[in-house]
C-alpha cells in the first residue's frame, strides 16, 4: 500500500502517468498551464498532494467518479471491474481506473435535481486535459487510499465503458426516484420504467443510451423506392465491410459514411448496422460519433475508402466479370 508522497510519485511514474504537483490540502493545481508541462520527482513537495493527468498522456488511464450514494451502491453491478480502485473514508472505492484508449471526458446529471450522478474524467473532447487527485492525497482531514495492494487497471473498448456508465446512471435515476430493489436488477426495460413514471427522466435515460424515446418520430430509414442510386450503392458497400476493427479504424470508417452520403440520416443509418456489428455496440457513441461527424463533416475520405475495404472483403461491383 502506497503511504507517503515519493513513494507515490515513484510508483506512478513508473507505471507511465503524467503527474502534477498540488498545494497540500488542495483539490487543484495552483500552476498555470499545468497540462502543458512535465514535472520531476523535485516538484512533488513532502506533505504535498498530487494528481494523475487522464487520458492519452497516461497512457490512456480514465477515472471513473462515482459521485452519488446511489452510484456508490450499484456501481459494482452495473461497471466493468477493474483492479484500481480508491477513495476515502467517506466514500470508499468512488474512482475507478481503467485503460480506454480514445475516451472522452463526460457527466451524467440527474436532470430533476442538477446534481452529479457520475462522470468519465478523460481527455476532452475539443483537446482539454482533466486530472484525478491519487493516493496519499489529502482533502478535508480524509487521506485518499487504494483499495487494494495491487494496482491494475482493467484494460477496455471506451465503447463498452460508456455503455455501461449509461446504464449505470440510468440506474441512480431508477433507485433514487422508483425502486432500489429495481435498480438492482439491470435490465432494458429500467429506461421504460423511468419513462413512465416521468418523461424528464425517462427522455434523460433514453439519451443516454442512445436510443429514441417512445414519443420520438421515425424518419429513417426511407422506403427504398425512395433512395437514390448513390444511396443504393453506398447500401451495398458498407454491407459487404466486416466490423472486426478496432476503434480508430470503426472512426476512419464512420468517417467515410458521413463524408459519402453528405451526413443524411440514411448514411446514419448505415453506420449504427455496421457498427452493430460489434460486441462492443454502443448505440450513445455512434450517435456522438456522428453528431461530431456532422459538426465538423469529414473531407478526405468517403466512399473511396469503404470500395477499398468492401473490395478486399470480397465485394464486386454489379456487372463485374470475376
Amino acid at each position: 500500500m502506497i503511504s507517503d508522497l515519493p513513494a507515490a510519485v515513484a510508483e506512478y511514474q513508473r507505471r507511465g502517468w503524467a503527474l502534477v504537483p498540488i498545494l497540500a490540502g488542495a483539490k487543484r493545481p495552483a500552476i498555470k498551464e499545468w497540462q502543458n508541462r512535465r514535472y520531476g520527482a523535485e516538484d512533488f513537495r513532502p506533505g504535498g498532494n498530487l494528481a494523475g493527468i487522464l487520458g492519452a498522456r497516461s497512457g490512456s488511464l480514465v477515472d471513473v467518479d462515482l459521485d452519488c450514494t446511489e452510484a456508490l451502491a450499484l456501481a459494482d453491478l452495473y461497471l466493468p471491474a477493474t483492479g484500481a480502485e480508491f477513495g476515502r473514508a467517506s466514500r470508499p472505492r468512488s474512482h475507478r481506473l481503467y485503460i480506454a484508449p480514445g475516451a472522452v471526458f463526460g457527466t451524467w446529471a440527474d436532470p430533476a435535481s442538477g446534481e452529479m450522478l457520475l462522470e468519465l474524467r478523460a481527455d476532452g473532447a475539443t483537446g482539454g486535459a482533466h486530472m484525478t487527485l491519487l493516493p496519499p492525497s489529502v482533502t478535508d482531514g480524509e487521506r485518499r487510499r487504494w483499495h487494494a495492494d495491487i494496482i491494475a487497471p482493467a484494460a477496455l473498448d471506451p465503447r463498452v465503458l460508456l455503455r455501461r456508465m449509461a446504464w449505470l446512471a440510468v440506474g441512480c435515476l431508477v433507485m433514487r426516484y422508483i425502486s432500489p430493489s429495481t435498480a438492482q436488477r439491470p435490465g432494458p426495460d429500467l429506461a421504460r420504467l423511468l419513462w413512465e413514471w416521468d418523461r424528464e427522466l425517462g427522455g434523460a435515460a433514453y439519451r443516454w443510451l442512445g436510443q429514441p424515446d417512445p414519443d420520438a418520430p421515425q424518419r429513417y430509414p426511407r422506403p427504398r423506392r425512395e433512395l437514390s442510386r448513390r444511396d443504393l450503392d453506398l447500401a451495398e458497400i458498407v454491407a459487404a465491410i466486416p466490423n472486426d476493427c478496432g476503434w480508430e479504424e470503426w472512426n476512419r470508417i464512420g468517417m467515410a459514411i458521413a463524408a459519402a452520403s453528405g451526413c443524411s440520416g440514411e448514411g446514419f443509418i448505415l453506420w449504427d448496422k455496421f457498427s452493430a456489428q460489434s460486441p462492443q455496440y454502443n448505440s450513445a457513441e455512434v450517435k456522438e460519433r456522428w453528431r461530431n461527424y456532422r459538426r465538423s463533416p469529414p473531407s478526405r475520405t468517403g466512399i473511396g475508402k469503404l470500395a477499398a475495404l468492401a473490395h478486399k472483403a470480397g465485394w464486386r461491383p454489379r456487372g463485374h466479370q470475376q
